[in-house]
């Protein structure tokens, strides 16, 4: 997806991460509690609104930062099939299953200074 190094092409890659914070201490005190639906439920909760979050910044990007694609109007059935231009692979999915690439992507990015 990157134009290797040796092509002579000019080309660029963007990172950003997101996260729900507070999620796994709430879970681990419902888990406490014994309550093992409250649990569950704030995981699922905090996966779906990352994913929301991550959906939002990946649009922000094609159609204003990076503006590759300004006039797409896609809904939510096209988003949900993927009918958008460009990529978003996520380190644990199937497009890019090796987690230890989370590691080389924080450093990159700076997560750790940046929350």
């Amino acid at each position: 997806f990157i134009a290797p190094l040796h092509s002579g092409v000019r080309d660029y890659l963007g990172l950003f991460a997101v996260a729900c914070f507070g999620v796994e201490e709430l879970s681990k005190a419902y888990e406490d509690d014994g309550d093992d639906y409250s649990s569950i439920m704030v995981k699922a909760l905090g996966d779906r609104l990352a994913e929301a979050f991550a959906e939002e910044l990946h649009e922000r990007v094609r159609r204003e930062l990076w503006a590759y694609c300004s006039s797409e109007q896609l809904g939510v059935t096209d988003l949900r099939k993927l009918r958008y231009e460009g990529i978003r692979p996520a380190p644990g999915y199937p497009s890019q299953p090796d987690h230890t690439e989370k590691l080389t992507m924080w450093r990159l990015a700076n997560i750790e200074q940046a929350t």
